[in-house]
């Protein structure tokens, strides 16, 4: 079985540090003789959170205000990611549909179709690097979870996570904006 950058990024990492967190929170000691076994339940862990990760996704659109795509087909971007040619885009793919009506989800998928027969090695990177920060942002806010859960009383568990889980949310959503203009702008060539 090869790993791609893909499967490291967002399995193996956020498991294995999800992971530290069950060992931690549960009072588990490090076995140096169970690194092999360590990794598997990383990947196991890694990969049950990146299935949470997928299913949350609808969720955290709707912390963002909505999903990224919709969003900058309607000219709507953040300020850390500007997207100039929102309408123009949105314009054109209205254009290549079948349909007469067609929602902001169905035009991105056309762009996607598009930036997919480009063969586009920049909108790959950023997919990968969105799906690492979905995920990284689940493993943060289950971690963050677990660790408020036991230390409920204890006020660090409160001034460190949640600023860490604040940040990883809004990294996630400037990410997913990054990954969504990519596929824009290269469905613009």
């Amino acid at each position: 079985m090869n790993f791609k950058a893909y499967d490291i990024l967002s399995s193996l990492v956020p498991g294995f540090l999800l992971l530290i967190v069950v060992m931690v929170t549960f009072n588990i000691q490090y076995n140096t003789n169970f690194f092999v076994v360590y990794t598997a339940l990383a990947f196991l862990t890694g990969f049950l959170n990146n299935t949470i990760s997928s299913w949350l996704e609808g969720f955290y659109f709707w912390t963002w205000g909505g999903s990224p795509s919709n969003r900058l087909l309607d000219g709507k971007d953040i300020w850390k990611v500007p997207f100039y040619e929102g309408v123009k885009v949105k314009q054109l793919l209205i254009k290549d549909s079948t349909k007469d009506n067609p929602s902001n989800g169905e035009l991105f998928s056309i762009a996607m179709r598009k930036a997919n027969n480009q063969k586009n090695q920049r909108v790959d990177d950023f997919n990968s690097l969105y799906a690492f920060s979905r995920a990284l942002l689940t493993m943060v806010l289950v971690a963050t979870i677990f660790l408020l859960i036991k230390h409920y009383s204890d006020w660090r568990y409160y001034v460190i996570p949640i600023p860490i889980l604040f940040i990883v949310w809004l990294r996630t959503k400037q990410r997913d904006y990054y990954f969504c203009r990519e596929v824009l702008n290269t469905y613009l060539q």
